[in-house]
């Protein structure tokens, strides 16, 4: 990278003792030549003081304990020039045209010049005044030296207030190793968003990857993450609560003066969610405070399932409403404090229950009081809020795999006696609830007529909803030997298909006698 550094108050080394380029980890050619230092020694105290001062100047600790433990070390004066013959292409150090600047030199100062420092029209100073000092900067680890060190030191000694903030992340690994250009394992972001869209590639991205440390990129989780928590969980609660409410004619869904224990318990859980997704995010731990508020949204599916709102809109008008207002309430919530993570979506989640985001608003004494006394204006939604991604994964040793067990299906030949063994029945769902404990199991009772009725357990959560399955015809295995799932009994198989947009029931094309036999 024709960077040159000062090896002893930049330099690592390998393991035999090479100095390493901060910015490339090449290893360093020794050079001696005439250069301009700043007097980064003088600095050493303001800056320990600066750093007791300020205990949340980094994140995560860490990162804070190392450059403290650095400048406890001593500081060197930090050489900011190179010759003119040895790097040509810098920017020529002001009074000496044989120099150019040190490239973190100017590179550090662009954080202050991009906003109008140096610059005497009214424009520029009302800019600089705006947007310095920033609130946070973002880096990788490998750079914090020279943000957490000499970056503060430059601008003490230009009388220049520092960032309130360093923000430091570990690298991204794909199968165990640094993403980067120069391996060609790098991931192209524009094509993930391409695919994808921005919104769910940033929530995957801070919910999987963790500021404290290195994490792991694959397709697989990023497909994986967004059809188990955005598509099934969050969109499908969503959509079953606009649904549901619409069906019944409820447009306008009010508070009611006084709630009912559950939906009061579900309030209290909302405040508990905000308090710590919010401490979690001001700490610059986005993917715990991302697992929290999904812990929420799951209790919040969780109580829409309990309260059965399908029967409550026959049974009790009344009751029916307050779960769909409890429902809106939670989120509304969960729309506002996913907003700096999925701006989009967020903003559309908010449009179909009739709120929007306000972005010159706090929301924080709001969410905090967390009062439930909104009256919410549900809109049909063109389509989901999200959908299951088609997947692009190009995996060869998956496809040999699906070839050759292809082939062996092909000559796994059975007999008409093991055919005649199989009893297949149709039968009628008569209710349907999530198994408490599993995201996958759903709990059917099946009519199936002379048999009488049965319990059946199956992993089709993720594809089918209660609501999509009751009162709903479809073909069962009903002679295989009973089995335990999560200490309960299924006693018998549901039969599907499955294509691109997922599973299919299978079932007669008219309704027919609960029993009938297959044949």
């Amino acid at each position: 990278c024709e960077t040159f550094v000062n090896v002893e108050s930049e330099g690592t080394k390998d393991d035999d003792g090479n100095y390493l380029c901060p910015s490339c980890d090449r290893i360093l050619r020794e050079v001696s030549e005439e250069s301009y230092f700043f007097r980064l020694s003088a600095y050493e105290d303001k800056l320990l003081e600066f750093y007791e001062k300020n205990p949340n100047f980094i994140t995560p600790k860490e990162r804070m304990n190392e450059v403290i433990s650095f400048v406890k070390s001593g500081l060197r004066d930090l050489s900011i020039s190179r010759m003119k013959k040895s790097v040509s292409w810098g920017i020529p150090f002001p009074g000496d045209a044989d120099h150019t600047v040190y490239v973190w030199g100017d590179a550090l100062n662009n954080y202050i010049s991009a906003v109008g420092y140096g610059q005497n029209d009214k424009q520029s100073q009302e800019n600089f005044a705006q947007w310095w000092p920033a609130n946070v900067h973002v880096m990788a680890k490998d750079i914090v030296r020279f943000h957490a060190v000499y970056w503060p030191a430059f601008l003490m000694a230009a009388g220049i207030e520092l960032p309130k903030r360093l923000l430091i992340h570990g690298y991204v690994l794909i199968d165990d190793k640094k993403m980067s250009k120069s391996k060609g394992n790098a991931v192209d972001p524009e094509q993930l968003a391409d695919w994808y869209g921005v919104d769910q590639l940033r929530y995957y991205l801070l919910r999987q990857i963790p500021i404290t440390q290195d994490g792991h990129f694959s397709i697989k989780g990023l497909e994986e993450h967004i059809t188990a928590d955005l598509a099934n969980n969050l969109g499908n609660l969503l959509n079953r609560t606009l649904a549901l409410a619409l069906k019944n004619n409820l447009v306008n869904v009010e508070a009611p003066e006084v709630w009912e224990p559950q939906s009061a318990i579900l309030r209290d859980k909302c405040e508990e969610a905000y308090r710590f997704y919010w401490e979690e995010m001001n700490k610059g731990y986005y993917h715990v405070a991302l697992a929290e508020l999904w812990k929420f949204i799951s209790e919040v599916n969780a109580f829409f399932h309990a309260q059965k709102p399908w029967e409550l809109a026959k049974k009790n008008k009344e009751l029916f409403a307050e779960v769909i207002s409890a429902c809106c309430h939670s989120l509304h919530r969960i729309g506002i404090m996913l907003w700096p993570i999925m701006p989009t979506k967020s903003q559309e989640l908010l449009a179909a229950i009739g709120s929007s985001f306000n972005l010159g608003k706090n929301y924080d004494d709001e969410l905090r009081k967390n009062e439930w006394k909104k009256v919410f204006t549900l809109v049909k939604p063109e389509g989901p809020l999200f959908v299951k991604p088609e997947s692009q994964l190009k995996d060869e040793e998956d496809q040999s795999v699906s070839e050759e067990t292809a082939k062996k299906e092909e000559t796994n030949y059975i007999t008409i006696d093991d055919v005649i063994k199989v009893d297949m029945r149709v039968g009628t769902i008569e209710s349907c609830e999530p198994v408490e404990g599993s995201s996958k199991l759903l709990k059917l009772q099946v009519n199936f007529g002379e048999l009488g009725m049965r319990q059946v357990l199956s992993g089709i959560a993720k594809y089918f909803t209660p609501e999509d399955l009751v009162n709903k015809q479809a073909a069962f295995v009903v002679n295989l030997k009973p089995r335990k799932m999560m200490g309960m009994e299924s006693q018998a198989m549901i039969l599907t298909a499955k294509d691109k947009n997922g599973l299919k029931l299978i079932a007669p094309t008219d309704f027919v006698e609960s029993g009938m036999k297959l044949s």
